[in-house]
């Protein structure tokens, strides 16, 4: 195991998981309103962090081409 992993276990695709079960389960028609409320809460936050671990995901990918230097234009329109 990677020691990235040791230190954050927080997985993107696991986040998007998360949030198609919470939907699954309000869609389902089966909870009552407070719990309906409930998931969608959870949903949302976790949907949050993952457009914060995109926001930073798409700066380390412009980083990334800006130190390719001059030449890899068709890169930066990435």
């Amino acid at each position: 195991m990677s020691r990235r992993k040791r230190e954050d276990p927080w997985r993107y695709e696991a986040a998007i998981a998360e949030v198609e079960s919470l939907i699954a389960q309000i869609e389902s028609g089966e909870l009552d309103l407070e719990e309906v409320v409930e998931r969608f809460q959870q949903a949302a936050q976790t949907l949050k962090r993952c457009a914060q671990f995109l926001e930073q995901k798409r700066q380390q990918v412009e980083i990334l081409i800006e130190e390719l230097g001059p030449g890899e234009e068709e890169l930066r329109e990435f």
